[in-house]
């Protein structure tokens, strides 16, 4: 008896707890600051650095990290 009393307060506990709907996490770069943002954020940043023609390669890395820092802060319009 006293373990389905356990049991039960688990379940109940475990499908009553908050979970965020969006997880936050901060953009960092160095010599400029962090910006809290939320992946889905990151991601349409990123594409939108793609969609304007920066690129994923060592000598244009930071580019694309300076256009998504400026973009995530709202710099530059989506």
């Amino acid at each position: 008896m006293r373990l389905a009393i356990i049991a039960t307060a688990l379940a109940v506990c475990s499908t009553t707890m908050s979970t965020p709907s969006l997880a936050q996490y901060s953009h960092c770069v160095p010599g400029r600051g962090c910006i809290p943002t939320t992946q889905e954020n990151y991601n349409a940043c990123f594409q939108l650095a793609l969609h304007r023609g920066l690129t994923v390669t060592v000598g244009d890395r930071r580019n694309l990290e300076l256009f998504i820092y400026q973009c995530l802060a709202g710099r530059i319009p989506r």
